[in-house]
């Protein structure tokens, strides 16, 4: 009886003991497969630790590798590049984060990593050779300056080479300016005096010159070559004597306007007294009209002998007023009125025009 009884309880230790061992093997079995299961790799990340887009040839560069979950076994990866002659493989002394492509040729490059059917993302790179498109710029830039300073030396050979136009300016009044070089064509239009235009050439006794684009002809003898500056000083007295004449003009509408109020202020009650007393007024401001007339006129012609003095040019008193006319045109005019013993009340007794179209007619 007592020996079934420890039988049936060793049995019984035996069957916890089996039990026990099966629980343990269960968990153990259950926790390697949870332990495999977290870290079988699901994703790899290829990250470049550069920042450049075009890569030197010749020249390595770092990646590194990233997989999910972190603590997933990244050993035995393989290094993937379309390049053959470039390499891409593990860095050495490193662990298995890390990979270093060596690029080749020019052209482009793709790198991977991959383990089993877990592939990171492709990565394309430009590979270029730096140090000889550096050469090629450098060159091409030495070539383009080298054209600037060409054409900048070709245009300031033709600028040196473009003669400086020559100014001419009118010495005589009522010059005739023509479309040929003789007295027989066309009177494009008739000078004052002072006017300037730009020379082009001497044509015997004539001088070719500019006028609004267009070849005219004045004879040499009424002008005299003048630089910028006194032109442009005789354009500026010219817009002086003008500004004068305006001037004088209103002085003497406000004379004339003043005798006309002072007429009016002092008007007689007689009506003869009265248009006696207009007719004064009128008559005074006609004769201030005339003086002052004869003082401008006066003043011009002192002037323009002075002026003709210097130029070599004789002042005759025109019907029209004072004229400017060369010493072979007054002896001209002097020799064929000399049989009166007048020649210079005959001279005074025609236009500008007329003693010009005189002399040319007859030379």
């Amino acid at each position: 009886m007592r020996r079934s009884k420890m039988k049936r309880r060793v049995v019984t230790q035996i069957l916890v003991i089996a039990a026990t061992i099966f629980v343990v093997a269960v968990v153990i079995a259950g926790a390697a497969i949870g332990l495999k299961s977290i870290k079988k790799l699901k994703s790899l990340t290829l990250t470049p630790t550069f920042a450049e887009t075009e890569l030197d040839v010749n020249t390595d560069y770092e990646f590194k590798i990233k997989g999910n979950p972190s603590k997933a076994n990244l050993k035995s990866l393989e290094y993937v590049v379309d390049d053959a002659t470039a390499t891409f493989s593990k860095k050495k002394d490193a662990d298995s984060e890390m990979a270093v492509l060596h690029t080749g040729a020019e052209g482009t490059v793709t790198v991977s990593v991959k383990k089993g059917k877990v592939t990171s993302k492709e990565l394309t790179f430009q590979v270029v050779d730096q140090a000889k498109r550096a050469e090629e710029e450098a060159a091409e830039a030495a070539a383009k300056e080298a054209e600037a300073q060409a054409a900048a030396e070709a245009a300031a050979q033709v600028e040196e080479e473009v003669p400086e136009s020559t100014l001419v300016m009118v010495n005589g009044d009522s010059v005739r300016m023509r479309s040929e070089p003789n007295t027989d064509c066309d009177i494009v239009r008739t000078c004052k005096k002072g006017e300037t235009y730009t020379k082009i050439e001497t044509v015997d006794d004539w001088t070719k010159l500019d006028f609004e684009g267009r070849e005219c002809y004045i004879k040499t003898e009424f002008l005299k070559e003048v630089t910028q500056e006194e032109a442009d000083q005789a354009k500026a007295d010219a817009g002086a004597t003008e500004e004068a004449k305006k001037e004088e003009k209103k002085e003497e509408k406000k004379e004339e306007k003043k005798e006309e109020k002072k007429a009016e202020e002092t008007k007689p009650a007689d009506p003869a007294a009265d248009e006696a007393a207009k007719k004064a007024a009128e008559d005074a401001a006609k004769a201030a009209e005339e003086a002052a007339k004869k003082a401008a006129e006066d003043a011009a012609a002192a002037a323009a002998a002075a002026a003709a003095a210097s130029a070599g040019t004789v002042t005759i008193n025109c019907s029209d007023g004072p004229a400017q006319f060369t010493k072979a045109e007054y002896d001209y005019f002097v020799a064929t009125w000399s049989y009166t013993g007048m020649a210079d009340e005959m001279m005074s007794h025609h236009s500008a025009g007329e003693l010009h179209t005189l002399y040319n007619n007859t030379h």
